[in-house]
């Protein structure tokens, strides 16, 4: 086909002109309500990126707050009466108030630690001391109480194994600190019991200082025990017996001894007291003789005669010879120095001078 000089003309205009692009379906403005989801969203994003590493931050503080609160027992202070109490600004107040229940519960810790290792009597110290500092304080009462409890059980097992003074020293350290502990009470009075039936049976064996001091753990115990009064009674006049009879008998140490411990019964019986006026004018300036002084390896040796011996007994300074002690040798002044261990009375005794 042969195109016409127009058409040809039209066709090259048509190529000419540029492709028309194809119509888009119109996009529709965002509305209202999108735009402030978008914002909602983008507000909350950047909110939780923030209050994240506060909330971090805010429970690293309430951890080490609480740890100090509990550790220190922080919330028991009664800061009403910390603040209407002393001088200084209330800062101050407050600041004395922790420092002093932080003191008060190291205190406690040191307490609970002693009980661990056993030690009651020192445990028993340490929360009495806290009581001082502060005697509202619950803990240290709780820390009693339960050591009344441990030194009871203890005693019951020192009790049962025989260990009769070991029983009598927990039971006591519990009642010193819980008189009202009612376990305890009655186990002193099965140690009183036991106490009493061995201090009879030393009586019985003439071993009168033993039967004192049991006998009177019994009264310490139970005052108002008729049967260890009545052997205490009993124990006094069979001493100041054998008292005069050691008295008359010349032999004054003996006699001054069974004094003695008649004394510790009744230290005001007046029996007692005339027969030791009566013996010291034997014993405070006896008759003690110097026979002799020697040297042994360059060391002074007295022989020395008491009263009542058929031959001098050798010492050296130091020794005890009967109720006396050595306390000098001097050689060359020839004499020695003594002293009387009941009446603690010095004397000197010398060779006599060469005729």
């Amino acid at each position: 086909m042969v195109l016409t000089p127009d058409q040809k003309k039209r066709i090259a205009e048509l190529d000419a002109k540029p492709p028309v692009a194809e119509a888009k379906p119109e996009e529709k403005p965002a509305s209202s309500l999108s735009k402030l989801k978008m914002l909602w969203f983008t507000a909350r994003t950047s909110a939780r990126r923030v209050n994240l590493g506060k909330i971090v931050f805010l429970l690293a503080v309430a951890s080490v707050a609480l740890y100090f609160t509990f550790t220190y027992q922080i919330h028991k202070i009664d800061f009403r009466s910390v603040l209407t109490s002393g001088a200084g600004s209330p800062v101050s107040q407050f600041l004395r108030a922790i420092q002093l229940q932080k003191e008060k519960t190291d205190m406690l810790d040191k307490g609970q630690g002693q009980f661990l290792s056993g030690d009651y009597e020192a445990a028993f110290a340490t929360a009495v001391a806290v009581q001082d500092l502060d005697p509202k304080d619950a803990r240290a009462q709780k820390l009693i109480d339960l050591l009344a409890d441990a030194a009871t059980v203890r005693a019951s097992r020192e009790f049962d194994a025989g260990e009769i003074e070991a029983a009598l020293t927990d039971v006591r350290l519990a009642l010193r600190h819980r008189p009202d502990h009612k376990t305890a009470t009655e186990l002193s009075l099965r140690v009183a019991g036991q106490l009493l039936r061995e201090a009879q049976a030393h009586h019985s064996k003439k071993e009168y200082p033993q039967a004192i001091t049991k006998a009177q753990e019994v009264i310490k115990i139970n005052p108002s025990d008729v049967v260890a009064l009545s052997l205490l009674m009993r124990t006094n006049e069979d001493l100041l017996k054998r008292a005069g009879e050691f008295s008359l008998s010349r032999r004054y140490y003996d006699a001054l001894e069974d004094v003695r411990q008649s004394l510790r019964i009744d230290p005001a019986n007046l029996r007692a007291r005339r027969l030791l006026n009566l013996i010291s004018t034997y014993v405070e300036v006896p008759d003690v003789r110097l026979r002799g002084i020697i040297k042994s390896g360059g060391v002074a040796i007295a022989l020395i005669q008491l009263p009542q011996t058929r031959s001098p007994e050798y010492a050296r300074e130091g020794d005890v010879i009967k109720n006396f002690k050595i306390l000098d040798i001097d050689s060359e002044a020839r004499t020695v120095k003594l002293l009387q261990i009941h009446t603690k009375h010095e004397f000197t005794v010398a060779l006599p001078k060469p005729q």
